[in-house]
């Protein structure tokens, strides 16, 4: 018994210890870097190929000018004028995973499970102005192939607007340190037990 406690307790060390750290996103280039992008430059999504995370571009019905725009050196997506991109990506690992990213406009974005055609959520974003908007968290299934989908609403009287995202994670939700801390002294009160219990059999 005494042994197993101080197995748990020196793994949970080991798993606290990085509990802070930022969880992998597995959503593939979610800050929207190209290379070829110069400073104040764009480049459509038409041009991106499949290995830079969002190159699928389904045309909208008032714009298809959609594009990577870089400002600053720094880069996003502009999505425009009814215009959707979209991105596919897969869990390692099944659980809580948390989405989270940047927008500034009028769109939407939407979570769908390809694997089973189930459309998990669809959120509608007005008017944000460079605000981080995070959802809840969305339980993920192993082998299941997701679609994370971004649009720009077309809104009268010009049928044009754009949303602009950057900074799109997916990823796991980490237990905050205090959770570790808790379990760690739970696991203390129980090796503390089984001490006077050991010491009571002997007397």
């Amino acid at each position: 018994m005494r042994k197993s406690i101080l197995s748990a307790a020196v793994a949970l060390l080991a798993i606290g210890a990085t509990a802070g750290a930022q969880a992998q996103n597995v959503i593939a280039n979610g800050d929207f870097e190209l290379s070829n992008v110069a400073t104040g430059g764009f480049e459509n999504f038409a041009n991106i190929s499949a290995t830079q995370g969002w190159n699928n571009l389904q045309w909208g019905s008032y714009s298809g000018t959609s594009s990577i725009v870089d400002v600053a050196g720094d880069q996003a997506a502009r999505v425009n004028g009814g215009d959707v991109i979209w991105s596919a990506f897969q869990v390692t690992t099944a659980g809580d995973y948390e989405l989270s990213f940047d927008a500034v406009g009028d769109g939407y974005y939407l979570l769908y499970n390809a694997s089973t055609n189930v459309e998990l959520d669809r959120v509608f974003v007005q008017q944000a102005t460079e605000t981080t908007l995070q959802s809840a968290a969305y339980s993920l299934n192993t082998g299941d192939v997701y679609r994370l989908y971004f649009g720009s609403t077309v809104l009268p009287p010009t049928f044009s607007n754009s949303l602009t995202v950057d900074n799109v994670t997916v990823a796991a939700v980490v237990p905050e340190p205090e959770t570790y801390a808790m379990m760690l002294a739970g696991l203390g009160a129980l090796g503390l037990m089984n001490r006077r219990r050991m010491n009571g059999k002997r007397a």
